[in-house]
């Protein structure tokens, strides 16, 4: 009776020894991996490489990194609140995609209105210049002694 009972104790503690739950105040948050979406989100300008976060292994990109795994992990913060944070401390440049607001529309808008603008000059274009090429130009009537010389040059060949 007495070995049912230690069983499902003996279960529990099997199961803790395998799956190796952390304990109570560990610091596991400072070696997950970040997702790789946010990594490629964040420009490293901590010491002025300015490359994506996730291809940069300076000093730097580690430190940013920590204070992201930090925020999101510790702190548990979600992506768009990490964003904002970093965004206060070094500014609109950390982030990869400027936020649409502000004088930043332009860099949203530019290239659209930019290739919108070249496609109708093209058009234009294409079409005065291939629409002046198949108008039919009226040649200049021939005085009747050019078109009589005509009609004889030509009854020599055919």
């Amino acid at each position: 009776m007495k070995r049912l009972g230690l069983m499902p104790v003996i279960i529990v503690l099997a199961a803790l020894l395998i799956f190796q739950v952390p304990a109570f105040g560990s610091e596991e948050w400072e070696t997950r991996p970040l997702p790789l979406d946010v990594e490629n989100g964040v420009i490293c300008v901590i010491d002025g490489c300015m490359m994506n976060l996730s291809a940069c292994e300076t000093p730097a990109a580690q430190k940013l990194r920590g204070i992201i795994r930090e925020k999101m992990y510790k702190d548990g913060w979600d992506k768009e609140q990490t964003y904002a944070y970093l965004a206060e401390v070094y500014g609109d440049k950390v982030l990869a995609a400027p936020p649409k607001r502000g004088f930043n529309w332009v860099i949203w808008l530019g290239p659209l209105a930019a290739t919108v603008t070249g496609g109708a000059f093209l058009y234009l274009g294409l079409e005065k210049w291939v629409g002046s090429s198949q108008q039919e130009k009226e040649a200049d009537p021939l005085d009747p002694e050019d078109a009589h010389r005509l009609d004889e040059e030509l009854k020599k060949y055919l």
